[in-house]
C-alpha cells in the first residue's frame, strides 16, 4: 500500500486580530506533527509591521522555520498592532522585531513569497489555504512573469496547485446571524462576511473570474458553531503564543472556528463536509457572495455533513497534542 504523502501547504492569513487565525496556523502545525501536512510558507493579506513576528513567534514555538510574507503593497489597518499581534510580536521570541530598522533582513513581499514557493513547487501539489482577505490571491492571480517564474499568475496557479480553500463568504439565506450593525432584520437574509467584505469588490471580483483549478469556500456559516480552544491558556504552556493570543483576544473563553475549518478541510479533504456542486461562485457590488451555474469553474463551497460537536472535539484533541 503506498504511504499517504503529506499536503503540501502555503497559508494566507490575517493573524493578528482574530485569535482564530492564531488557533488555525497551531492547528497546520499539530497535523504537520501527525505527518498529514507540511507547512511550506506563511504569508499575510495586509501591510503591518508586527504580522510577520506574530507568525514566526508561533513558528517558532512549533519547531517550524518557513518563509514568511508581508503584503507591502496592501492595506495598512489602522491599528498596525491588532488585538494581539503587536504584544505577542514582542512578548515572544522572533526575527522580525516591528521596531526594527533592519529592512534588509525583514521580511519579503507576501507576493515574492507565493510566487517563489510555487515556482519551487512540483507541478500539482500545492494546496492555498486562505483565511484572509482575497488580496494576496488576487495580487497572485493577477501577477506577472518575474524572477521566479515565466509563468504569469494564473498559469502559475494552474501549473502548481492542486486545489485552494478559503474561509470566506455566506451562502445561506436562512441564516439567522446578523452581521451589520444596523438592527435591521433583512439583514440576517442575506449578507456580506467579513474577509470578502474586506477584500473589496475589484480584489474579489479578480479573483472569482479568474483563480483557475478547484476552488472550495468554507463560509461563515460552517465554522460559527464549532466554538473550539475554550480554555486552551489555562491547559498550555507558559510560552505558547497561540494560548496568548486566545486569552488577550477575549478571556480564554474560545472562539468560533472559521479560520480551522478551513485548515481541516485543506488538510482532511472531504472528511467533515460535503461539497455544494462546482459552479462559480462571485460577488454583487455590497461584497455578497452568490454561487452560480457554470461549467468553465470549480468553486464549491462546504455542506454540513459530520456534527459540529464532533468536529470541535477534534479541533481541541489536534491543538491538545492528542
Amino acid at each position: 500500500m503506498e504511504e499517504k504523502k503529506p499536503i503540501q501547504i502555503i497559508l494566507d492569513t490575517d493573524i493578528g486580530w482574530d485569535c482564530d487565525d492564531a488557533g488555525a496556523l497551531a492547528l497546520i502545525h499539530r497535523l504537520c506533527d501527525k505527518g498529514e501536512a507540511k507547512l511550506l510558507a506563511v504569508t499575510h493579506c495586509y501591510n503591518s509591521p508586527y504580522c510577520a513576528g506574530c507568525i514566526d513567534a508561533i513558528n517558532r514555538f512549533y519547531g517550524c522555520e518557513v518563509p514568511i510574507g508581508i503584503n507591502f503593497a496592501g492595506t495598512e489597518r489602522k491599528n498596525p498592532k491588532g488585538v494581539y499581534a503587536g504584544e505577542l510580536c514582542e512578548k515572544f521570541p522572533n526575527s522580525y522585531p516591528a521596531n526594527s530598522d533592519d529592512n534588509e533582513n525583514g521580511p519579503a513581499d507576501t507576493l515574492e513569497v507565493l510566487r517563489k514557493t510555487l515556482a519551487d513547487a512540483e507541478d500539482g501539489s500545492i494546496t492555498l489555504v486562505v483565511t484572509g482577505t482575497l488580496t494576496s490571491m488576487a495580487r497572485l492571480v493577477m501577477s506577472k512573469a518575474d524572477v521566479f517564474s515565466s509563468l504569469s499568475g494564473k498559469e502559475l496557479i494552474a501549473k502548481k496547485v492542486k486545489r485552494t480553500v478559503v474561509m470566506g463568504g455566506r451562502f445561506f439565506e436562512s441564516w439567522p446571524m446578523v452581521l451589520y450593525e444596523s438592527g435591521d432584520p433583512t439583514h440576517h437574509m442575506m449578507t456580506w462576511e467579513y474577509n470578502i467584505k474586506g477584500s473589496g469588490y475589484e480584489d474579489a471580483t479578480a479573483v472569482f473570474e479568474n483563480w483557475p483549478g478547484e476552488l472550495v469556500l468554507s463560509s461563515y456559516e460552517i465554522g460559527s458553531y464549532i466554538v473550539s480552544m475554550v480554555g486552551y491558556a489555562k491547559r498550555a504552556k507558559v510560552e505558547d503564543p497561540v494560548a496568548w493570543a486566545y486569552q488577550v483576544h477575549n478571556g480564554d473563553t474560545g472562539r468560533p472556528s472559521w479560520d480551522h475549518t478551513a485548515v481541516l478541510e485543506a488538510i482532511r479533504p472531504g472528511t467533515y463536509w460535503n461539497y455544494h456542486e462546482f459552479g462559480q461562485i462571485s460577488v454583487d457590488e455590497e461584497l455578497i457572495t452568490h454561487w452560480n451555474r457554470n461549467s468553465d469553474f470549480k468553486h464549491s463551497y462546504l455542506l454540513p455533513k459530520v456534527d459540529y460537536k464532533e468536529i470541535q472535539q477534534v479541533i481541541d484533541d489536534l491543538i491538545d497534542g492528542r
